[in-house]
């Protein structure tokens, strides 16, 4: 029984080996089928030339790709850094505010689990989107990983079977992924967590104070 690359070798029609590639109809032929009717007035080339130039197209669109993909990569491991620099900012910022809150007095512990549960929110929503970018960066690489695969294995197969799927190749090898990019205000806003953070926490304990010094001050006339 003859191989599956033996039987693609050879015309399906005639039996005879496909040595001529019909640009016209873009296909295999034999020289039987060059004589033929339905090939009347087409151009031919020799197959092993046909496929070379091919796969000189298929090698400039494949540098493309690897050259996307260099990128892209790139670009995952920068998301990746700023998503670990994204939790120690968290975790640095949670600290001082621990830190500038201790050196209050108890009644402004309510402030201070405020504060840190807006910081926690930032912090939860950002990482969030960090992820989502990460999961999606990721499945880009593994698509153009998989193409450059499929492309160059295929590239290393016989002449024939290779110009048989080249129409699928060139057209799976084009890429319109645009390239990632780091937007502002991925990162925790650290400015707004902890600038003049002792005065506005004082000028929020001062009005408390006064209100509560006023309020004193009032129940004392009304008892008096």
């Amino acid at each position: 029984m003859k191989s599956p690359v033996m039987m693609e070798a050879h015309c399906g029609l005639h039996g005879e080996k496909l040595l001529i590639f019909c640009e016209d109809d873009q296909e295999c032929i034999c020289v039987v089928c060059q004589t033929s009717k339905g090939h009347r007035n087409h151009h031919f080339r020799p197959v092993e030339e046909a496929a070379q130039d091919m796969k000189e197209e298929l090698r400039t669109a494949l540098n493309i790709l690897n050259e996307k993909l260099e990128k892209i990569i790139t670009f995952k491991e920068e998301y990746e850094k700023t998503a670990k620099h994204l939790k120690s900012q968290f975790q640095q910022t949670e600290k001082r505010i621990k830190e500038e809150f201790e050196k209050l007095h108890g009644f402004l512990r309510e402030e201070e689990e405020a504060r840190l549960a807006i910081l926690r929110v930032e912090e939860k929503e950002k990482s969030r989107r960090m992820k989502e970018k990460i999961e999606n960066i990721s499945k880009h690489v593994s698509t153009l990983s998989e193409k450059i695969r499929d492309t160059e294995t295929t590239m290393k197969s016989g002449d024939i079977f290779f110009l048989k799927r080249y129409k699928d190749l060139k057209a799976r090898a084009q890429c319109s992924l645009q390239d990632p990019e780091l937007a502002s205000g991925e990162l925790i806003d650290m400015a707004k967590h902890l600038g003049s953070l002792k005065f506005r926490v004082w000028e929020k304990m001062l009005g408390t104070v006064q209100y509560r010094a006023c309020k004193a001050e009032a129940q004392g006339r009304r008892t008096g």
